[in-house]
């Protein structure tokens, strides 16, 4: 009998260390296979030209006040991330009603005689994906500003739309007062929006 109890014992440990041993196992994964190596761009130069095209119908639509073809720029819902003037972060993924509630008094008090120049640098992540930063200088008559954002852009069908915006600043600002009728330029310059649209809560750049 004990003669017994004791195989049985060497049975069990032995089922119980086995199944740990099992279990303890690596599991082999082809890391080429999935993530950024599976993923690498095909043809960066055919893509950077692809943005430059989006890029151009945003500016023009900034310089014809024209709201509808650059919400058309955005795939929603858009997320937007910034900071506000302590440094407090602040982020919120935004319909395309909320966009345009938050937006359209910017655009409707926008200055007539804004420029904004863009430097862009583009960083291509895939055929579908492309992160975008973009060095502005904006000037309004005698007042020139400066400042940088960032956009992560995706590609829907054939065209390139912004999913992301970021630019540090515009936490807890409400829409600009209505400018008075008369007025030619106003001393408050909106920051210029992430390539082809509007920072976080910020006005866009007209031409």
């Amino acid at each position: 009998m004990k003669n017994m109890l004791a195989v049985c014992a060497v049975l069990v440990a032995t089922s119980v260390f086995a199944d740990t041993k099992e279990a303890a196992a690596p599991i082999a994964m082809d890391m080429s296979k999935m993530g950024s190596p599976a993923r690498k761009p095909t043809d960066e130069k055919k893509t950077k030209k692809e943005l430059e095209e989006a890029f151009k119908k945003g500016d023009e639509a900034d310089k014809k006040g024209d709201m509808d073809a650059m919400l058309a720029g955005i795939d929603f819902p858009v997320f937007m991330a910034t900071d506000d003037l302590k440094g407090v972060p602040e982020a919120k993924s935004y319909s395309k009603d909320e966009y345009i509630a938050m937006m359209k008094p910017f655009y409707e008090n926008m200055p007539k005689d804004i420029t904004t120049a863009h430097k862009r640098t583009v960083t291509v992540l895939s055929d579908s994906l492309a992160n975008v930063t973009d060095n502005w200088t904006m000037t309004l008559g005698k007042t020139k500003l400066n400042g940088v954002n960032t956009a992560l852009f995706v590609k829907v069908g054939a065209d390139w739309k912004m999913k992301t915006m970021i630019e540090a600043g515009w936490g807890g600002m409400g829409p600009p007062p209505a400018a008075p009728a008369d007025a030619k330029t106003t001393a408050a310059a909106p920051a210029a929006k992430p390539a082809a649209a509007p920072a976080p809560a910020a006005a866009p750049a007209k031409k």
